[in-house]
């Protein structure tokens, strides 16, 4: 046989080979694909799947309006009073296990502050304007009433409270510190304005106070000694402003308004003495952030806009609107931001506000205020 034969008759085998290949192939698509659809039915179906898989990042885990929920650690639950009822319920991270920790319904309950181990409270009830104050122990079961003339009180340990008190008599408003029943009380400092904030510094004996955030006032923010002593100015010239300590109190978060009566918000930093004022470029509020363990590190809700014509923060504190939230973190130390969640992440629209993390930081909650109810992001 010539070699020109050969290689038509191994040319042809080839060939042959080749189409009964094609044929096997065509059968098997056409089998496990259906004729109706297309390629790109495929391609969809594909991305559909992948999205289906891929976790749910952000979620609500109670069924219900919250207040003041805290994560217990000694028990890593999270505890929460019922916005409608005054219940008082724990849950798991995830919001399984749902258990009532007290069935009691408290009508009128409006603020709760937690001990900071999480076993005593100090309640507000407000009717008609005026506030009342509770103190109850979960360990004893035992509650009383504290005295009239409050209107703010908080925890500086599991075993002392401050409170703003106002004396009818003189018109003398003081800072004071006490049992949590009120007893032993002593007073810390005179006070200038009528509505007050208070936060302990943490690994002093020193307490912080400021007139609470009004765009039409300037902000004075001041420390005084426990035992008592005289105040020190920390910061001023600034209007509107709230501030949180960071965990060890080495540094100040602060939001305020950009100018007397201003329309725009803007979250800074201070060292501890108020000093070395630092704008991040951030338009959010204090209420909208929480600081990481690492006490450099500020989780926050980045509103996505803010009412041109709105006075602030006053206009926000007064619910006159709601915001649409992404959620970011800052690098104080350097000013780099990251993208936690974009709002185009999240299922519905978000206006957060309590936000604090997990013992290990890898969950983020927060209330949202359009719901009330409380949500978790995995981070």
């Amino acid at each position: 046989m010539t070699t020109s034969k050969k290689i038509f008759i191994s040319s042809l085998v080839a060939f042959a080979i080749l189409l009964i290949f094609l044929g096997i192939y065509n059968l098997s698509f056409k089998k496990n694909t259906p004729a109706n659809q297309s390629a790109s039915d495929v391609t969809n179906k594909t991305a559909a799947d992948q999205q289906k898989a891929a976790p749910i990042r952000v979620s609500a885990i109670t069924d219900e309006a919250v207040l003041s929920p805290i994560l217990d650690s000694a028990t890593s639950k999270i505890k929460y009073y019922s916005k409608l009822t005054g219940q008082v319920y724990q849950i798991d991270l995830d919001g399984s296990n749902k258990k009532t920790l007290a069935a009691k319904t408290l009508p009128g309950l409006s603020d709760v502050a937690w001990s900071p181990d999480g076993t005593k409270t100090l309640t507000t009830f407000s009717q008609s304007g005026l506030s009342s104050f509770f103190y109850y122990d979960y360990a004893t079961d035992k509650g009383v009433k504290l005295k009239d003339n409050l209107d703010t009180v908080i925890w500086q340990n599991n075993n002392k409270i401050f409170y703003k008190y106002y004396n009818p008599e003189t018109g003398e408003r003081s800072l004071n510190i006490a049992d949590p029943d009120g007893n032993n009380w002593s007073k810390i400092a005179n006070l200038d304005y009528k509505y007050v904030s208070i936060a302990p510094i943490s690994r002093t004996a020193l307490v912080s106070f400021w007139n609470s955030p009004d765009a039409a006032i300037e902000s004075v923010f001041e420390s005084a000694p426990i035992l008592g002593g005289d105040k020190t100015l920390l910061l001023r010239g600034i209007f509107g402003a709230d501030y949180r300590w960071n965990n060890n109190s080495s540094s100040l978060l602060i939001s305020h308004s950009n100018e007397k009566n201003g329309s725009q918000i803007q979250l800074a930093t201070a060292n501890d003495h108020g000093g070395e004022l630092k704008n991040l470029g951030i338009p959010t509020f204090v209420s909208k952030s929480a600081w990481s363990k690492d006490n450099k590190t500020v989780y926050y809700a980045l509103p996505a806009s803010l009412p041109n014509d709105a006075t602030l923060p006053n206009d926000y504190l007064d619910n006159k609107f709601t915001t649409n939230d992404s959620f970011w973190k800052i690098d104080t130390t350097t000013g780099s931001k990251t993208n936690v969640l974009g709002a185009n992440q999240l299922p519905s629209a978000i206006d957060a506000t309590n936000l604090f993390l997990n013992a290990d930081e890898s969950i983020l909650f927060f209330i949202n205020k359009l719901d009330g109810r409380l949500y978790k992001i995995s981070l």
